[in-house]
């Protein structure tokens, strides 16, 4: 039952995105892409708790589907203003956070419509790399984070995805988003 509301929920998050004009088609990717269930909750008035479960276990370092791709990561994303809350690992691209910069690490994000198919939005902007706890344990991927720094509130978040970053020069930053299924 449990899975059967999480999917109904992302499906309408789905629709919602494509009602605001950003059309999503989803490619494959690897299992670990693919979330099966997640949560994004207040812990307490200062901290909150994000996570997905995937469907294989998630890689602490780069392996051979990360190294080539810009970025490779999960999003918990609002529909309504189109924020999101990334944690990603991208070894093509260097460095650009202090607390894991050859790991998986943090960014604040917002998304914009106009992508090239097969890229499911536009990177608009970066607007934070904030400093979380992050932990990986098998399939699961948990971050406890502090409220101010997340784009929304946590309760805001509409869905969560596995993702990929490739160049799309139909992007004013350049960079599509591809969701991963």
């Amino acid at each position: 039952m449990r899975h059967k509301l999480a999917h109904a929920i992302a499906s309408m998050a789905v629709l919602s995105l494509m009602a605001v004009g950003i059309a999503v088609a989803s490619t494959p990717g690897p299992a670990y892409l693919s979330v099966v269930r997640w949560k994004a909750v207040s812990k307490s008035k200062s901290t909150g708790l994000l996570s997905v479960t995937t469907k294989a276990t998630i890689p602490r370092h780069p392996d051979a589907f990360i190294r080539p791709n810009a970025v490779v990561g999960f999003g918990w994303v609002d529909a309504q203003t189109n924020k999101a809350f990334v944690a990603t690992i991208h070894p093509v691209l260097g460095r650009d956070s202090t607390q894991n910069p050859r790991a998986w690490h943090a960014h604040t994000v917002t998304l914009t419509s106009g992508a090239t198919a097969p890229n499911d939005f536009c990177l608009g902007s970066i607007a934070s790399t904030p400093t979380v706890g992050l932990s990986i344990h098998g399939a699961t991927m948990r971050i406890n984070v502090r409220a101010s720094t997340l784009p929304v509130p946590a309760a805001a978040f509409d869905l969560a995805t596995g993702f990929t970053v490739q160049a799309d020069a139909a992007c004013a930053s350049g960079l599509g988003v591809r969701v991963s299924t």
